[in-house]
């Protein structure tokens, strides 16, 4: 620290670099940086600094000052593909270098490595680094003589330093202004909130309060990456659940959080191909991580209490009832209705039927859209990331904590094990409604199982996760069929039409086939189910 002082007091600054509390480390230090990401209308600007927790909390008058930031890389992009960017940024007439790792960004808060240091000018100074990989990496002139400013931003930025007590600290950052890129540009309008001690919790917390009177929405792209879209587009993907590694011996209240989070990163993750994209898995993939997390919820309820997670719990299914109804018509219209046209030669109310549901879909993806862009979302996502951080939730169980995760796992496996095997005797007699919940019994399992997969055999649990999610899927499809039925009676209207009527009876015989066949399958892998040794045992 002490060559960072001499550097300051060499500029006359160390007032203000005091004041401002830089993230300036000794030349060539690794730091960690945990920061949280928020949009905002540049008509709302006004309303940060005004805003009762930032007046109650600041320790200055808010700093206003115009910031440079120069990004460098190759014109191949060479250090993008490293996983590393390159920056140099003016702020009072001094010149600071950022290397920084790709960051991981969650609900908003982005964490990475970063190494910062003081240098002469807008160009990079090589000597100061002094990691090892990075000294590594930057020894290649060919990569050194090859990088150039790709793109650089310009804002106004206005600073308050907000302590709450309890050494949470956090430097509030307010940015407008425009990306450049070439002679391209877009426009600069967010909040940075940036942890400078304490807990991370504390972030949400504040994103929530700041929520309450301006709209706000959660940012996980940084400048950076929205730089780099310019030159290398970012593909929408389609994200499955990740395989989570729990240890045997971490308690059931982190492993509840690893869990949440990891559903969390799911449902975010593929957000953008719903709101942007065609891919119908997409919208699919969020179900999932929806039921997902509400299998969560379920499984932990007993270190949860009894209210702490209820608000939540009704959100989550609010939010999958605006999903359900889109996904419902995704699948008519691309699973059921093209077979049936095909065999039945486009008969003219099937074709009807089609088109009504197309129309119905567009209006469901418009509203759905509509909801992931909400308010209400946002703050949904806010208060379960801020919940889950601070760890508010009151368990019945005295020291919930110190319940190991591997004898919770055992318990609640035994006991959902036995629920389905209860509930699916005789599955393919079942009426409608019994076969329904022998399907939720069967995916609460699979959950379930999935979650404490890797605090057993991966051989064993592979089968019979294997074995539980072909059964899962035959229920599935016979639930669908059950939709089918329900979603025509909604498409026709009440307007007679007799090749409406008449497509109504081709789509009930074909489904009624369906079932008998569905049925056949379903008692077979209901057998070899059934025989597959416990992996827990």
């Amino acid at each position: 620290m002490q060559i960072l002082k001499v550097a300051l007091a060499a500029y006359d600054l160390q007032q203000e670099a005091t004041q401002l509390d830089w993230v300036i480390k000794v030349t060539g230090k690794m730091g960690s940086e945990v920061e949280f990401k928020l949009s905002i209308k540049p008509q709302d600007a006004s309303l940060v600094g005004l805003h009762p927790t930032v007046v109650a909390a600041s320790v200055n008058k808010p700093i206003a000052r115009e910031i440079l930031t120069i990004y460098y890389d190759t014109t191949d992009l060479r250090l993008l593909d490293a996983g590393i960017s390159l920056r140099l940024r003016r702020v009072s007439d001094r010149w600071i270098q950022s290397v920084k790792a790709v960051a991981t960004a969650r609900v908003g808060l982005h964490e990475r490595m970063e190494w910062e240091s003081v240098v002469p000018s807008c160009h990079p100074d090589f000597t100061v680094i002094l990691d090892p990989i990075l000294i590594q990496l930057f020894a290649d002139s060919k990569l050194r003589d090859s990088l150039k400013p790709i793109f650089q931003t310009k804002v106004e930025r206005h600073e308050w330093q907000l302590n709450f007590g309890g050494g949470d600290r956090v430097e509030l950052a307010l940015d407008v202004g425009q990306l450049l890129v070439g002679k391209k540009h877009e426009p600069i309008s967010e909040i940075e909130l940036e942890l400078k001690g304490g807990k991370k919790g504390r972030l949400f917390d504040l994103a929530l309060e700041l929520q309450k009177v301006i709209p706000l929405k959660l940012e996980n792209a940084s400048k950076a990456q929205n730089g780099y879209a310019f030159y290398r587009a970012r593909p929408l993907s389609i994200f499955k659940p990740s395989q989570l590694k729990l240890k045997r011996s971490a308690s059931a209240s982190s492993a509840f959080k690893e869990i949440v989070w990891d559903c969390i990163d799911h449902l975010q993750k593929n957000q953008d191909m719903v709101l942007y994209g065609t891919d119908l898995e997409g919208l699919h993939q969020m179900r999932v991580a929806l039921h997902r997390l509400r299998s969560a919820f379920s499984l932990f309820r007993k270190i949860l209490g009894d209210e702490s997670a209820d608000v939540l719990i009704s959100e989550l299914r609010w939010l999958n009832e605006a999903l359900g109804e889109a996904r419902d018509l995704d699948v008519f219209v691309t699973q059921t209705t093209p077979t049936i046209i095909k065999q039945f030669k486009n008969h003219a109310g099937l074709l009807k039927l089609e088109q009504k549901a197309l129309l119905a879909k567009a209006e469901a993806y418009k509203g759905l859209r509509s909801t992931l862009l909400s308010q209400r979302y946002q703050v949904f996502l806010l208060t379960l990331a801020a919940w889950l951080e601070n760890e508010r939730w009151c368990g019945t169980v005295d020291n919930s904590k110190e319940v190991k995760v591997f004898d919770m796992a055992n318990a609640m496996l035994n006991k959902r094990y036995k629920q389905l095997r209860q509930r699916g005797k005789g599955v393919t007699l079942m009426h409608t409604e019994e076969r329904h919940v022998t399907r939720i019994s069967a995916k609460k399992l699979r959950y379930a199982a999935e979650f404490f997969a890797t605090l057993y055999s991966s051989k064993k649990s592979t089968a019979f996760i294997r074995s539980l999610s072909q059964l899962q899927d035959c229920l599935g499809v016979l639930n669908d069929m059950t939709v089918t039925e329900k979603l025509v009676q909604k498409l026709k209207g009440t307007r007679p039409d007799r090749k409406i009527d008449e497509a109504m009876y081709i789509i009930a015989g074909w489904n009624a086939c369906d079932v008998t066949n569905s049925l056949k399958y379903l008692e077979e892998l209901w057998h070899v189910f059934t025989c597959k040794n416990k992996f827990w045992s």
